[in-house]
């Protein structure tokens, strides 16, 4: 699977259909209370709106489903997959005795999901909010219009397969131990209290856990006819019966199996020669499943933010508004994304709602000092003195209550805006470890510092990743220059003249163009 392939999730949205799945609701003054005592989903700490992952046990810690619980006002949605809602259903019904609870299928259009910060800002009444996929998003029920491209099949089934939910009656299956499922990790709210079956989960996971668990296996070569090994058996130095595959994946160039693996050989980093039960064999390396994480909100703003600056930078002002307000919807308590959108609607003489964005910054940060001094500036440009005077004084008075050696040092306040933009960017970094905007960001934070061999290591995975990024190309050549490499700068230059041209970017060719002509002078 390409990175191309992925780029429109990791900024905006895809959608898909979205087959074999169902909707139970669960209605009834009693609702809450019953469903936190039966399912292992945190019912009663999740918000009016949120969702999360859940599943059904019997007593002895047995599945019988698993789900997206969906916290809505009047009623709690369960999107379970369709070959376990019958069950779902009734095993709910079996154990009201007295509650004021109703549960029932709840008849739907056909379903489609959609993932990325487009899809999860854009939710909406009706939607189901979910996470999963490498990704977070929405499922929904209805014929609303989806304005995203359509996220291919093969791409779909390998993130659920890197990245979860597990496929019922393939990777997780009725009547299984919990333990020895992904869904230990990501449906069973350890902290919350009773439920169905908890004795036995927390008894099994306190003795080493269970004897069998999912595991990923990465491939080192290409496997021939890769998809017949679902259901074999595997085996390790004559050792039988050690794994079973569960499912296969192609991601960005490298082949990978979803195994349920001994407990004694799931120790990631591994590197083994499996054997199949035909004959065949390959050498994988044992992986964490899952290897698309879920990015935390506040991880999926800070990448919005960055690409914000990015997209003004680039007098892309619309574009930059856009991807500020999905953050801020995502994560509303994102400084970063308040204050960037502030200072942009201010550069674009929008001051009313500059000075709205910065009140609502405030609203996050009490103490924020760019906030009044943006206010300050905002109002003065109004005409408003009085107002500019007194954002003015707060923002002295919150800038003084800082350490001492911080007060009126503009070098200071400097480097602590740099920590908080390479904050920013290594957290776009847990998300996706080849970020190039996130190496670019952080290269030339390096190159400020003076640290030149790591920012040429942050340009260059930048440009590993993305080989046309103009500004990267004109930034690895000033960090060679400050290493220096003069030979290595002259190389990046020509090659950044030639690309800038070829892209209509004129002044970052003149400027590479001058750098050249420097260094050949001397």
């Amino acid at each position: 699977m390409s990175r191309s392939a992925s780029d429109p999730i990791e900024l905006d949205g895809c959608v898909a259909p979205f087959p074999g799945w169902a909707v139970v609701e669960v209605g009834g003054g009693d609702r809450e209370r019953y469903l936190h005592s039966q399912v292992t989903s945190d019912v009663r700490g999740l918000s009016d709106g949120d969702s999360q992952l859940g599943a059904l046990l019997d007593r002895s810690g047995r599945l019988q489903a698993f789900f997206f619980l969906h916290k809505a006002p009047e009623r709690i949605l369960l999107l379970v997959p369709e070959d376990a809602a019958d069950r779902l259903v009734e095993r709910l019904t079996t154990h009201l005795v007295a509650d004021d609870v109703v549960v029932a299928r709840r008849q739907t259009g056909p379903m489609r999901l959609a993932l990325g910060p487009a899809a999860a800002a854009a939710a909406g009444d009706g939607a189901i909010p979910v996470a999963g996929w490498g990704s977070r998003g929405v499922v929904v029920c209805d014929d609303r219009g989806l304005d995203w491209p359509e996220l291919p099949a093969d791409e779909l089934e390998a993130r659920r397969v890197l990245g979860g939910p597990p496929a019922w009656g393939r990777e997780v299956r009725a009547g299984q131990l919990v333990n020895e499922t992904a869904l230990l990790e990501t449906a069973v709210a350890v902290a919350k209290g009773c439920y169905l079956g908890q004795e036995t989960v927390a008894k099994i996971a306190s003795h080493r856990g269970a004897a069998r668990g999912p595991a990923l296996l990465e491939l080192e070569a290409t496997a021939p006819e890769l998809d017949e090994l679902v259901g074999r058996g595997l085996s390790v130095d004559g050792a039988e019966g050690v794994a079973e595959v569960l499912s296969v994946a192609r991601w960005q160039g490298r082949e990978w199996l979803q195994v349920s693996l001994k407990r004694e050989l799931r120790v990631a980093g591994r590197r083994l020669t499996w054997g199949v039960d035909d004959g065949r064999s390959f050498v994988a390396t044992v992986r964490d499943l899952p290897l698309l994480a879920i990015p935390a909100p506040e991880a999926i703003a800070a990448r919005l933010a960055a690409a914000a600056s990015a997209a003004f930078a680039a007098d892309a002002a619309d574009r930059a508004l856009d991807l500020l307000d999905r953050a801020i919807v995502i994560c509303p308590t994102s400084a970063d994304a308040h204050e960037s959108r502030g200072v942009i609607l201010g550069r674009l003489g929008r001051l009313d709602e500059a000075i709205a964005a910065m009140h609502r910054l405030l609203e996050v940060e009490p103490s924020s000092v760019m906030a009044h001094s943006n206010l300050s500036l905002f109002h003065n440009r109004l005409g408003d003195r009085e107002t500019a005077e007194h954002h003015l004084a707060l923002a002295t008075r919150a800038s003084m209550g800082a350490p001492a050696a911080d007060r009126d040092d503009r070098a200071e306040e400097a480097e602590r805006d740099r920590r908080r933009r390479e904050e920013m960017f290594r957290r776009v970094l847990e998300i996706d470890p080849d970020d190039p905007l996130a190496h670019f960001g952080l290269g030339e934070l390096a190159a400020e510092r003076g640290r030149f061999a790591e920012a040429v290591g942050h340009l260059e995975r930048t440009l590993a990743a993305d080989p046309r990024h103009v500004a990267a190309r004109l930034a690895l050549g000033s960090a060679l220059e400050g290493l220096g490499e003069p030979g290595r700068a002259r190389a990046a230059y020509e090659r950044g003249v030639a690309d800038a041209a070829k892209s209509g970017d004129l002044a970052a060719a003149r400027k590479m163009q001058e750098r050249l002509n420097a260094l050949n002078e001397r």
